[in-house]
């Protein structure tokens, strides 16, 4: 179901709303604001309707701590939703892999080489 938006109607009535002496402030919080959300106060996606009396402005920082739990909720209310409807969880394809292959082996080292001298700096300068 997409997204109901609220009305211009219902928007200027909630700005009209919150706004006191030409300062708007946040519905939840009660704190002036210069960035706001007219947010529904029952999710649209849980069955809120774009009307004023579920319409309420709020500051920014309210509004990301509402938005977090209304999407939790969403998403339970669909989960649940979902089970009560007998809807399974797709299974699960396991990959068979990639092909075996030999190990390569190593050649093993016939020749052993002989030990070389330490360079210590001032042995070999000349003078």
């Amino acid at each position: 179901m997409p997204r109901r938006e609220f009305p211009k109607k219902v928007k200027v009535e909630v700005i009209r709303r919150s706004t006191r002496g030409g300062v708007v402030y946040c519905e939840k919080c009660g704190l002036p604001c210069k960035k706001w959300q007219i947010d529904h106060v029952i999710p649209d996606s849980i069955g809120g309707h774009p009307v004023i009396e579920n319409a309420e402005l709020i500051c920014e920082i309210c509004y990301d701590t509402k938005n977090r739990h209304d999407t939790k909720v969403a998403a339970k209310v669909k989960r649940v939703e979902a089970k009560s409807l007998g809807v399974k969880k797709p299974a699960t394809l396991k990959s068979a892999g990639f092909a075996k292959s030999a190990k390569a082996e190593r050649p093993k080292l016939t020749k052993v080489l002989p030990p070389r001298p330490m360079f210590t700096g001032d042995d070999n300068v000349e003078k």
